[in-house]
């Protein structure tokens, strides 16, 4: 399989030619341009075309009069611009046949839009265009790609072209719009070679059950997923960073996604935070962000395993820097996570504490499982899915003796604790990420309790931290690393 990706925006690209947000000046400055998202398969079979993509085409030199097969998602106008069709016409293609597949609504406009000016009924008899419709797949049938003969459906999916070079096409539902645009569909394409994309535009999460069903186990060797919304959410039903890190764990879960998939993330807006930090953020859950007339060549078999992830890492910041979400970030691709609090249960009678765990729970993945525990060394010995523990400084306060206690000035026994915590983390099997509180930058505290527990959590993200593989402070939102 072939991909070559003609756009990889938004509805309004990015940069949008009418905005002066950061994001748009960083693309505008940097020569990034982004059209709207499409990819063209092996050269016979297009996802998505909308009004940005012939033109891109010509730009990046790529004929598209052996087209065969175009796939729509949808009637927004982004994903189709049936004016295309009419060009088409206009051409040495006219006469050759083309197979446009869409939901009901998709094709409704394509049909009306012929009729109207072309003056001609779009199924008319011998028209070499043939509308198909995408009516969303349940789980995956018997691979049928060998059989002989043409084009043909059955239960949802399609097979296109002719025998020995067939594509199976498996419409999936969307979370996007309502029946006026579509319904939206997702669509999971499997090429004559064998070989398997996913692409997921347009949509939000949860996806339907429907859905997360029929991709079970489909190891698909590329999937390209919409992340449209960035750090912005509330455009419609679009994913954004965090909800896309989600839907990659999710799809792990089930065996859609393994070792070796690709994972793009395409229909990128400027709601997106600019230059390298969007593909930082991207790379924590395994993705990228491929550029406007991208080639990829998928061949059968094995694929590379995706780049070893640091093992154990450190996320330090102040009071309300952003370091707890910059944690959970880092492991939003896992198909599991054990998030180990070491504070104590909320206390009813204090509600601003109260709000603050509630709020925590809230941001976690549904799939997470959640551990009230002091017992870090324990965790950090056995084997299990990765560990996110929020937080160190938590953990030294529960340890330190109360302050008319005898005890040595870091208290009694947290020193031997803390070298045993430090053994557990430089030695554990497991993926571990663990926020800490910086201390020490601000006012030296008026107690001797406060300079003790400074001192104590000081020494203990020191310790951690020459045992990291990596180790990032956040500042103001902004993860600043310090190593490697």
């Amino acid at each position: 399989m072939r991909l070559r990706l003609l756009g990889t925006g938004s509805a309004d690209g990015w940069p949008n030619p009418w905005c002066d947000c950061a994001s748009c000046t960083w693309a505008r400055g940097g020569g990034v341009v982004r059209g709207q998202t499409a990819i063209l398969v092996d050269d016979v079979l297009l996802v998505d075309c909308g009004p940005d993509v012939p033109r891109a085409a010509a730009r990046f030199g790529v004929r598209l009069s052996g087209l065969r097969h175009l796939l729509v998602g949808h009637a927004h106008p982004d994903h189709l611009g049936p004016e295309s069709l009419m060009w088409r016409s206009w051409s040495t293609a006219a006469g050759r046949p083309l197979d446009v597949v869409a939901p009901p609504a998709a094709l409704e406009v394509c049909r009306a839009f012929l009729a109207r000016w072309e003056g001609s009924d779009p199924d008319r008899e011998g028209n070499p265009l043939r509308f198909l419709e995408a009516v969303p797949a349940g789980p995956a049938e018997p691979d049928r790609t060998g059989e002989a003969g043409g084009t043909g459906t059955a239960g949802g999916t399609l097979w296109l072209g002719e025998a020995g070079a067939r594509y199976e096409v498996r419409p999936l539902a969307a979370h996007h719009g309502d029946a006026s645009i579509g319904p939206a569909v997702l669509y999971d394409i499997t090429a004559p070679d064998g070989t398997r994309l996913l692409y997921g535009c347009d949509t939000a999460v949860p996806l339907p059950a429907s859905t997360l069903d029929a991709v079970v186990d489909r190891a698909y060797d590329v999937v390209a997923l919409e992340e449209n919304n960035g750090d912005r959410p509330g455009f419609g039903e679009h994913l954004g960073l965090d909800t896309f890190g989600e839907l990659v764990g999710e799809l792990r879960r089930r065996g859609a996604i393994h070792q070796g998939t690709e994972i793009l993330a395409v229909h990128l807006s400027h709601r997106n935070p600019p230059g390298d930090e969007l593909a930082r953020r991207l790379a924590h859950v395994g993705a990228r962000a491929p550029h406007d007339g991208e080639s990829l060549d998928i061949t059968p078999g094995p694929r590379p395993t995706a780049a070893v992830v640091p093992r154990r890492t450190l996320v330090l910041g102040g009071a309300r820097s952003g370091k707890s979400a910059e944690a959970e970030r880092r492991l939003l691709g896992e198909p599991a996570v054990v998030y180990v609090a070491t504070s104590a249960p909320a206390d009813a009678s204090d509600a601003e504490w109260s709000a603050r765990i509630a709020a925590h729970q809230a941001r976690r993945p549904a799939a997470w499982t959640t551990v009230e525990s002091l017992d870090l060394v324990g965790l950090l010995s056995t084997d299990g899915p990765p560990l996110l523990i929020d937080g160190i400084g938590l953990w030294i306060a529960a340890h330190l003796d109360p302050p008319d206690t005898p005890a040595s000035p870091d208290g009694d026994g947290l020193e031997a604790r803390t070298a045993e915590l430090v053994e557990a983390w430089r030695n554990t099997a497991r993926r571990v990420v663990a926020v800490s509180d910086e201390v020490g930058s601000g006012v030296v505290p008026a107690t001797p309790a406060g300079r003790r527990f400074r001192d104590a959590l000081g020494r203990a993200n020191a310790a951690l931290a020459a045992a990291s593989d990596e180790v990032c402070q956040v500042i103001a939102g902004i993860a600043v690393p310090l190593r490697p």
